[in-house]
């Protein structure tokens, strides 16, 4: 991946019309940015959002668990926002190959703290077809946790596949590839501080 000024400027740019942006990588394809959600818009969002879930959970004792990679910078901000104290751990799982998603899920990385019989709430960067987050979901039930919540930033639900439903939703999106905030496309763009809609051409 070549990165040019023009990556800089969209890096720490806060104006929509910087954000276009077309970059060149090594295989000869053009990826083409397209903004979707600013910073402002995404820091807005999660501070309501943390007030909705301590308005929720009040003062009970509750496990926050991030999926790693992509909820690192959401998890983090969210955290911050909260007025109730909450342990947290980290999860991780793979089933996405670049802008695909595939059926098998893989735990990668366990939580380190004791779940039996915890309440934990799941905090995702995006729920897309589900499955990712149902395998988490079965690996939970396994360890005999007492309640499961789920908390995504983004919800594709005319892309579900599992009937799985989310109880703290940041923003609803359409049917698009989107990276930045902590989404990536194999790897590359989740330093962006605004979240954008990719597309390849080839």
């Amino acid at each position: 991946m070549i990165f040019s000024p023009f990556l800089n400027k969209y890096l720490f740019s806060e104006k929509k019309s910087d954000y276009n942006l077309t970059v060149q990588d090594m295989r000869a394809k053009k990826i083409v940015l397209t903004p979707l959600i600013s910073a402002g818009e995404i820091k807005k969002r999660v501070k309501s959002l943390a007030a909705e879930i301590d308005s929720f959970f009040e003062a009970d004792d509750i496990i926050a668990l991030g999926v790693l990679k992509g909820a690192l910078f959401f998890m983090s901000d969210l955290l911050k926002q909260m007025r109730n104290d909450m342990i947290y751990d980290f999860i991780q799982a793979k089933s996405y190959e670049g802008t695909l998603s595939t059926k098998s899920v893989k735990i990668l990385k366990e939580p380190n703290l004791n779940l039996h019989k915890k309440r934990v709430l799941l905090i995702e960067d995006i729920l897309d077809t589900g499955f990712t987050l149902k395998g988490i979901i079965n690996y939970l039930d396994g360890k005999k946790v007492k309640d499961i919540y789920i908390c995504t930033l983004l919800d594709k639900k005319g892309r579900r596949e599992v009937n799985i439903k989310a109880d703290f939703i940041g923003f609803e999106i359409d049917n698009l590839f989107v990276v930045g905030y902590g989404l990536d496309y194999d790897e590359k763009f989740r330093n962006l501080k605004n979240i954008s809609v990719l597309n390849i051409i080839s």
